[in-house]
């Protein structure tokens, strides 16, 4: 028991500290410290990578990106069969040494490989015997017995649908990086493929947060249009291809919040956040996301969306964006930056195609800033027409709304005629 009086060393190394990752370097900005929205979009791609890929049944696998290139298992069809009712027989047995036709031929009935000189009897669809090249249709004989009388002459393959001939075994179905919709998931089965190596759909979850937030249709709920933002944006992500998980947090106690992110990332690829519409909303969820990880916030020349708040939280580092709190400028912000990273987690293109059209009336956009703006358009003789909504902020035009108009900073208005450039949101 002497030990326990012993003088005890004391451990006088320092403690290692353990710092926490850091946030890429950011773009550079311009002299008001705005980045431009390219910039900004191609950082946080940066910040992503694909998901990793695992095989999945066909079903389950629409609507994901192939990771492999997938060949025909089988030939299809699987036999060479009859195309029309006759008779089954080897083409070169139809003329004599000399090269002429010949005029009759033993009905062969028994099972087997079809001996030289024969014929048996085909329907539509059945399965040619071994050694037949062809069909002599009804038409072009005369069963006489045994016998059949010919009046016409077919070549090798004439009246056969040919083994392979719809898929060949070994044959290329698809390449990596195609899309499964329901034309290939067809293929793949038709070519005895029931499981393919794809990259799982991005899990996002949508928190909607605010003071006294509640579910639509529950008594007490303040603020329809602030519960309206996390729906449409949950509703967005869905149709980017995501799994969407959305809950809804009516406080602004910043540690609640923090919980309740922490909650939810056990099943999520991407964060997004979708206050109410005050700024005391947007700041307690920012506040409450500064204390699960790396968070940062930049000004960017661009509207609408010129303040982004972005991070990577949690042990795992997932990505959360916060979005603006008015419903049509977050719905405007996530096609041009949730949209492309949900893309990029699938294996998808997260380039988004710019579409030419001219547009209708006068447009007056923000000088220095790429301007997002929402229209519709109508397509006249193959040229695309384009609409500015007349009310950029209300939520009920933004169901009209089929594009995004991008107008660039050096774009300070647009007349009647001229093109314009812009994104497809069906």
């Amino acid at each position: 028991m002497a030990w326990f009086g012993k003088n005890k060393v004391k451990n006088t190394a320092p403690e290692e500290v353990v710092e926490e990752p850091m946030l890429p370097p950011p773009p550079a900005t311009n002299q008001a410290g705005q980045r431009s929205m390219q910039d900004h979009a191609e950082y946080l791609l940066g910040l992503v990578e694909p998901l990793r890929p695992f095989g999945m049944g066909l079903l389950e696998s629409w609507g994901q990106v192939i990771c492999e290139d997938v060949e025909s298992l089988v030939d299809v069809p699987a036999h060479s069969t009859a195309l029309v009712e006759g008779y089954a027989v080897r083409a070169a047995d139809l003329h004599d040494e000399s090269g002429q036709r010949v005029e009759t031929m033993h009905l062969f009935q028994l099972s087997g490989r079809l001996p030289v000189g024969a014929v048996q009897r085909v329907g539509v669809g059945d399965r040619l015997p071994p050694g037949a090249t062809a069909v002599l249709p009804e038409v072009y004989v005369a069963l006489e017995g045994e016998q059949v009388r010919v009046f016409e002459t077919v070549v090798d393959g004439e009246y056969v649908r040919s083994k392979g001939e719809h898929l060949a075994a070994g044959q290329p179905l698809l390449r990596r990086g195609d899309v499964l919709d329901d034309r290939a998931i067809g293929l793949l089965a038709s070519g005895g493929i029931d499981k393919v190596f794809v990259r799982p759909r991005p899990r996002v979850v949508v928190i909607g947060s605010g003071e006294g937030l509640a579910e639509p249709g529950r008594a007490g709920g303040e603020g329809e249009a602030s519960v309206a933002n996390s729906y449409l944006i949950a509703a967005a992500a869905k149709a980017a291809g995501a799994a969407v998980f959305h809950t809804i947090v009516g406080t602004n106690d910043e540690v609640t919040l923090a919980q309740a992110v922490t909650d939810q990332l056990i099943r999520a690829d991407l964060v997004i956040s979708a206050t109410g519409g005050k700024r005391e909303d947007y700041e307690a969820m920012a506040a409450a996301l500064g204390t699960l990880g790396q968070i940062d916030s930049a000004q960017l020349a661009m509207t609408p969306g010129r303040t982004q708040t972005f991070g990577l939280i949690g042990e795992d580092r997932i990505p959360v964006l916060m979005l603006p709190g008015n419903p049509v400028s977050a719905y405007v912000t996530f096609q041009a930056f949730c949209w492309p990273i949900i893309r990029k987690l699938a294996g998808a293109d997260p380039r988004r195609k710019l579409v030419r059209g001219i547009t209708t009336m006068n447009i007056r956009s923000v000088p220095g800033h790429t301007h997002l703006l929402r229209a519709t358009t109508a397509t006249e003789s193959g040229i695309n027409r384009v609409t500015q909504v007349s009310r950029p902020h209300a939520l009920a035009e933004l169901r009209e709304t089929d594009v995004l108009v991008v107008l660039d900073a050096d774009t300070q208005s647009v007349a009647t005629g001229q093109h314009v450039y812009f994104w497809e949101l069906n």
